[in-house]
């Protein structure tokens, strides 16, 4: 067993009995891909911040199994990274850092006040605790339970109504693995805000896109 150190960007999350968060699947900027599991004390407090998408450090144990060579990657500390992806909190958000160290574990969690912030030269603002940091993101669910339920019809008429409003410039599609709840697919993440759509249809996203988004001159 020894110590590894890793930074990259999730890019899968793993979920067991539909909510337990176990494994998020990171890449790192040299394109490695690594499968790591997370300590126990780390799977609740970090249930609803790690997600596709978000830049992480991690520390942690490795350990090699001798008879089969395989290896496992255990996360006893994570350090969210906000600085270089589409999900930089607000100012005035209060954002939880959660550090787990031996067996000390130290929680800040998000606030749920409702805030504004505007940091690109051209504003998407509205109701319901908006956020325009940097570019905004729309995260759909690509698993086999949400495309069997539609997920593929939605990121279509996301493409549409962002284009119809002109914001095709200003928010993103992103495609992601698994945002849990999957039998209630088709599940979909509005950023940086955490905005989450389950059971969501097509003829929902005109109503979904103008309360988070509009254009401010």
């Amino acid at each position: 067993m020894t110590k590894f150190i890793l930074e990259g960007q999730i890019q899968e999350v793993t979920v067991k009995d539909g909510y337990k968060l176990k494994y998020i699947h990171v890449e790192t900027p040299a394109g490695s891909n690594y499968t790591i599991k997370l300590a126990k004390p780390l799977r609740k407090i970090f249930a609803s911040v790690l997600i596709p998408g978000l830049g992480v450090k991690v520390t942690g144990e490795r350990t090699v199994y001798r008879k089969t060579g395989e290896e496992e990657l255990k996360a006893l500390k994570i350090i969210p990274d906000f600085s270089n992806n589409a999900i930089t909190p607000c100012k005035n958000h209060n954002v939880g850092l959660v550090e787990t160290l031996s067996s000390q574990v130290k929680e800040q969690k998000l606030s749920e006040t409702e805030h504004t912030c505007s940091k690109s030269p051209q504003k998407i603002t509205g109701t319901n605790s908006k956020c325009a940091a940097k570019k905004a993101q729309i995260l759909v669910c690509q698993k086999s339970d949400c495309q069997k339920r539609g997920a593929g019809k939605v990121c279509k008429a996301l493409s549409e109504v962002l284009s119809d409003r002109g914001l095709q410039d200003h928010v993103t599609i992103k495609k992601t693995g698994c945002l849990k709840k999957c039998k209630a697919g088709p599940n979909l993440v509005i950023m940086p805000n955490k905005a989450r759509y389950s059971r969501i249809s097509s003829s929902e996203i005109p109503d979904v896109i103008e309360k988070h988004f509009s254009l401010e001159a």
